[in-house]
């Protein structure tokens, strides 16, 4: 961070030396008063350096010091003794611009509140000093205004350009995943200023936001988080502030270019590479000892078989498949012990957005429990009934079926409003203790929670998320675990209901994050 422009030493003792000489050489009546402008300034200017106090003070200085010395070197001469102070303002202001705090307001152009309190002032003195007579005190006030609607005019002439630009460039990001991106900005203005930047977006940060643009170019840093439907192109509110801080300037910047890639897309390429791979016989190592285990099963039911890898038992050759098929495939055995895994789908979503992030919870889901090695049930349900019930498939074919399903994602347009979900298990407990309690209050008011259990379990029973949950459990094994991916909107009663069910018996369920709603 660099300061616009220094203090010349001159500007800043000049004063002193002038009220020095005021109280020296003039009449002991300038005595009174120089001496206690004196220690003012010098105070100000230790303990209050690029404060407001030193701008007032160094108006006070440019009409003072040619009202004290008029009756040495006359009423027109003295106003001459004020140009050295004028350069001491020009300092106090851009010390004094570097503090202000400002940001983006409305686009255009506006005089900030330092200009108005400065053009206030100068018409209040210039009144005075007209209704006065004092012409050398308006000749002075007119310097000072000149010097100040001066740079502000040059200000406001150099801001009605576009102060700086930015090269832009093209990035690429998934849907809801983190990214950063590097932004030179280049200065196109000849004059120096502040800039403050300011994000339009919740999910989009810009670092630096403040900074002194007194170079030809600088560096920004951009996080963001684009969401499937944000803009491609990313601008940021800029204000722009003069060296003086006198004129503010309100603009929006393109700094990026982005190209969303969805998440549904990111996520299907990854498990079609995934299943080439493993055609191929190159599946990747699994780095976790279970799945390692799981890589070739050896069982006492037969599950299946598979492209021969390096490492594999000859034992486990299907020479009838190699010599069918032309190339060297394995059997697997599936111990009646292994787990299973049921994958629970809703494909019903309410836009875009969600139906992005379904479709990526689903196959990354998939992916997983195919890497993993774990046969699985599909069971798939919209709001209007069951949609696919699948036999146990092998973690291959699974993962084509999550592929399938993506294309069957439904948007539904229906404008009833989804309520949080109950904790069941928490009204379960409630009502328990509320029939311990072995008071009448309590008692009724257990008999009231009781109908609301009996609805919710009504309700739950005629939900297509049960119909595909109850058919699915009779395909899939007793050790099954139940995996739900949905955006909880039509069935988020229902699967309340049935995540309690199946955990009091004894049955794993989990929810993929990407699957809730409101995770990115």
């Amino acid at each position: 961070m660099n300061r616009l422009g220094g203090l010349p030493l001159f500007s800043r003792a000049y004063p002193a030396l002038a009220l020095v000489v005021a109280a020296v050489l003039l009449s002991p009546a300038y005595l009174a008063v120089s001496l206690p402008i004196l220690a003012l300034y010098i105070y100000l200017e230790l303990r209050w350096d690029g404060s407001r106090a030193t701008i007032l003070m160094a108006l006070f200085l440019a009409f003072s010091l040619p009202l004290l010395f008029k009756p040495v070197v006359g009423a027109w001469f003295s106003v001459l003794l004020a140009l050295p102070v004028v350069a001491l303002l020009d300092s106090n202001l851009r010390r004094y611009a570097l503090r202000q705090e400002f940001s983006p307001g409305v686009k255009g152009h506006r005089p900030t509140r330092l200009c108005l309190s400065l053009a206030l002032c100068l018409m209040a003195v210039g009144f005075v000093a007209w209704a006065l007579g004092s012409w050398n005190l308006l000749a002075s006030c007119a310097v000072v205004a000149g010097y100040v609607g001066g740079v502000a005019g040059w200000g406001l002439r150099e801001a009605s350009r576009m102060p700086i630009r930015a090269d832009v460039m093209t990035h690429k990001a998934v849907a809801g995943q983190p990214a950063t991106a590097a932004v030179k900005l280049r200065k196109l203005s000849r004059m120096s200023g502040q800039l403050r930047l300011s994000s339009p977006h919740p999910w989009l940060s810009i670092r630096p936001s403040w900074f002194v643009a007194d170079g030809q170019s600088a560096e920004i840093e951009l996080s963001f988080t684009p969401p499937f439907s944000g803009p491609t192109a990313l601008a940021s509110r800029v204000a722009f502030m003069d060296s003086w801080g006198l004129v503010q300037t309100d603009f929006e910047l393109t700094v990026a270019e982005v190209f969303v890639i969805p998440r549904a897309r990111y996520a299907e390429w990854l498990a079609r590479r995934y299943l080439k791979m493993s055609r191929s016989g190159s599946r990747e190592t699994m780095t976790s000892a279970a799945a390692a285990q799981r890589t070739t099963k050896r069982g006492v039911e037969f599950y299946g078989v598979r492209t021969y890898q390096p490492g594999d038992s000859a034992k486990t050759i299907d020479w009838k498949h190699t010599l069918k098929l032309h190339q060297m495939v394995v059997r697997e055995f599936l111990d009646s012990g292994v787990e299973s895994a049921i994958l629970l789908v809703n494909l019903c979503v309410s836009d875009e957005e969600d139906g992005d992030k379904l479709a990526y919870s689903l196959i990354m889901t998939a992916l997983t429990l195919s890497r993993e090695s774990i046969p699985s049930v599909v069971a798939a349900y919209d709001h209007r009934g069951v949609v696919l019930n699948s036999r146990l498939l092998d973690p291959s074919q699974a993962l084509l079926q999550a592929l399938s399903l993506t294309k069957q994602i439904r948007i539904s347009l229906s404008p009833q409003r989804y309520l949080q979900a109950p904790d069941v298990a928490r009204l379960r407990a409630n009502i328990h203790r509320l029939n311990e309690s072995k008071r009448s209050a309590g008692v009724r008011l257990a008999e009231l929670l009781q109908l609301e259990y009996a609805a919710l379990g009504k309700a739950a029973q005629s939900n297509p998320a049960t119909q595909a949950l109850t058919a699915a459990l009779s395909v899939g094994r007793a050790r099954a675990n139940v995996l739900i991916v949905s955006r909880h909107n039509h069935d988020a009663e229902a699967l309340a209901f049935a995540r309690h069910s199946l955990t009091e018996r004894g049955y794993r369920v989990m929810t993929p994050e990407a699957g809730k709603r409101g995770v990115n």
